[in-house]
């Protein structure tokens, strides 16, 4: 009876999952419906709003290119950095305040401004700062690192505090403590708030590109380069801003399967 109860359980969670991808199927169709219906109403389309279709062929043009290839290189690159430089510290930060209520709440106030101020503001302040050729980075690092600070901080804190007196009683210091009990049983806590955050970082990584401005390589130097060369086209904007979305699901797409398999693991 049992056996029979679990191959329809499974069979009904396929048959979800079936129309769940019919539906965001008919929905990416909707999207370039509309896409292309509202650019086929503007007269000066090419200026404003390319369709859907003009975009793509120009996307696998640009794709190409190896100067494209090096410039999609040059921003993950950048990414890499900045979000490698957010998770040492944020890791480090988070595991001393998830030990400490006192460094904890001190941090507080930081954190909670980090994570208010207005984005755009912070890329003028680094450009003043580091120049526009570390702006981006630097804008990555900020933006990733309150997120995965709190996360790691509020995971281990979390930790249930019998678990611990029991690690103590056993003679673990301070170190063994959290690399045998607090970082393990924490560990699905706050892995999620990681792989999510380097999605948006990705994202904040394009937008800096594109507002720096700068002739350094990167995806969103294309955007903004592009824009400068030809005011009237609109269409290799397009094409970029295109490739950097589907990037940008990809990662979104690969950190899912990851979590699931993490997820299947613990």
């Amino acid at each position: 009876m049992r056996c029979y109860n679990s191959s329809i359980l499974k069979r009904l969670m396929k048959q979800c999952t079936t129309s769940k991808k019919i539906n965001y199927l008919l929905g990416i169709i909707l999207f370039i419906g509309l896409w292309q219906l509202i650019s086929l109403i503007i007269d000066e389309r090419v200026m404003l709003l390319p369709g859907p279709f003009d975009t793509l062929i120009n996307a696998i043009y640009q794709l190409g290119k190896p100067y494209t290839l090096e410039c999609i290189g040059a921003s993950f690159i950048k990414l890499l950095m900045g979000y490698g430089i957010a998770l040492i510290i944020g890791f480090v930060l988070g595991i001393i305040s998830g030990n400490s209520e006192f460094v904890y709440d001190l941090l507080k106030p930081l954190m909670t401004f980090l994570r208010s101020v207005p984005t755009a503001s912070l890329v003028y302040l680094f450009i003043v700062l580091a120049g526009f050729k570390m702006a981006p980075l630097c804008l990555v690092v900020l933006i990733s690192f309150p997120i995965i600070y709190d996360a790691i901080a509020v995971a281990i804190k979390n930790v249930d505090e019998k678990l611990i007196e029991a690690s103590r009683l056993d003679g673990a210091d301070i170190i063994k403590e959290n690399i045998s009990v607090r970082l393990p049983l924490s560990f699905r806590y706050f892995v999620k708030p990681l792989f999510s955050t380097f999605s948006l970082a990705f994202k904040t990584e394009i937008m800096a590109e594109v507002l720096t401005g700068s002739t350094n390589k990167g995806l969103g130097n294309l955007i903004s380069s592009s824009r400068a060369i030809d005011p009237t086209n609109m269409v290799p904007v397009f094409a970029y801003a295109l490739i950097a979305v589907v990037l940008m699901m990809i990662v979104e797409c690969v950190s899912t399967i990851l979590l699931h398999q993490i997820d299947n693991r613990l």
